[in-house]
């Protein structure tokens, strides 16, 4: 029998012909990414480096004239160029916190800036800011309130590490986020910012933000709490730094008509702000107590109370130590707009429902220890607090004093 002869060259060329259609049939998504770019001709020009192997030996990378194109199994392949590119590059590519791109170089809604995000964080860029790199919980607060579509704008600082070596922020156009473990990401912006910052950002007595600028009781002042203290702003006001609290709680028997709650505590927070005092709103209960809804007051002397008093002030749910309570009543016997005097170790005051905005404030001024005064520019006018004639009604230095000065009123 013939022995069958294999022709070794045919083999090779029909080997080579198969490796050479498997290779037409496969091309690498950087080259995919790229040709759909442009290619050669596209704004990328041309290659400038191979296909390489990245070096933690799973993704890959192709550099061109004007950017590269990064590519791993997990994001797929993205390009990154220009200044967005040289920040990423500054970092240490890849190898960075940031990791491997998640999308194109984009276009902010604006129209002006741009953004690559990236498994680790984010590169923003505008004309006017720059590159700056965001990540971590700072990067998710900034994106919880809208990225640059928000006040802060654009980043202006990479994440920067604060002197004491555990907090980090970065500054915006618009404001700043500062984070630490116990405190957590809080925006810091405006006239509060601008004053943290003159007494030493957190390196100040009040220490890191612990909420973001809020509204003070939905009104129009504005307050940041911090470590240890409060910073609160008011067209009238001013910046205030507030290292004092007194914790209130209500009991409402009859809802205010005159004025909101909220009204109320806000027109409270205004004046008292200017002693250093913030007024914490704790808690609040209804009271089904029908006899007590024009309640007997006596001749509302400090130190003096009547039965009807004494029963009305011990409803005193939630509370604790030296906490404040007002009640809310329909009217009082006599008739006053509130009255102060309360039995000994229950500070409170009982306010009726049609009282002015400014009577909250003025009952609460009389148990931290303030008297009537004979003028009606001031929070303590004896005239009445609907009299009141240059709103916000006014407090004095020793009024102040006196005020923080009281067991009721306690350091933040």
């Amino acid at each position: 029998m013939s022995k069958l002869k294999i022709d070794p060259n045919l083999v090779r060329t029909e080997l080579n012909l198969e490796l050479l259609q498997n290779l037409q049939t496969f091309q690498h998504p950087i080259t995919l990414k790229y040709q759909a770019l442009g290619g050669p001709g596209g704004w990328l020009g041309p290659n400038t480096t191979p296909i390489n192997k990245c070096p933690d030996g799973v993704g890959s990378y192709q550099h061109y004239a004007n950017g590269s194109i990064y590519y791993h199994p997990s994001t797929g392949a993205h390009e990154v160029h220009g200044l967005i590119r040289a920040r990423w590059q500054s970092l240490g590519w890849e190898r960075s916190f940031l990791g491997y791109p998640l999308t194109d170089e984009s276009v902010c809604p604006d129209g002006v800036g741009r953004y690559n995000h990236f498994q680790g964080g984010s590169i923003y860029w505008s004309p006017s800011t720059g590159a700056w790199e965001v990540h971590g919980l700072i990067r998710a607060k900034y994106s919880s309130m809208g990225w640059e579509r928000s006040f802060l704008g654009y980043p202006l600082t990479n994440e920067s590490v604060c002197p004491d070596g555990v907090g980090r922020y970065n500054h915006f156009q618009g404001g700043s986020i500062y984070w630490t473990p116990s405190t957590g990401a809080q925006e810091v912006h405006g006239l509060i910012r601008q004053h943290w910052a003159s007494i030493g950002w957190e390196r100040s007595v009040l220490g890191y933000p612990t909420s973001d600028e809020l509204a003070v009781f939905g009104g129009t002042g504005r307050i940041s709490h911090f470590q240890r203290g409060s910073i609160f702003w008011s067209s009238t006001a001013g910046v205030r730094v507030l290292r004092e609290r007194v914790r209130v709680h209500v009991k409402i028997l009859e809802t205010p008509s005159s004025f909101t709650l909220n009204q109320q505590f806000a027109a409270m927070q205004e004046v008292w702000a200017v002693s250093g005092i913030r007024v914490d709103w704790v808690t609040t209960e209804n009271l089904n107590l029908p006899t007590l809804n024009d309640v007997d007051v006596g001749g509302c002397f400090m130190g003096q109370t009547t039965a009807e008093q004494n029963s009305l002030f011990g409803n005193r749910n939630f509370m604790s130590g030296n906490d404040l309570v007002v009640y809310y009543v329909r009217s009082t016997v006599p008739g006053y707009n509130g009255c102060a005097a309360h039995p000994a170790g229950r500070p409170g005051c009982v306010v009726v429902r049609s009282a002015s905005r400014w009577t909250l404030g003025h009952e609460f001024g009389h148990v931290l220890g303030l008297s009537h005064v004979s003028n009606n520019d001031r929070l303590m006018t004896g005239l009445g607090t609907f009299n009141i004639t240059n709103p916000p009604p006014d407090l004095t230095a020793a009024e102040s004093t006196t005020m923080r000065n009281s067991a009721l009123s306690t350091p933040l």
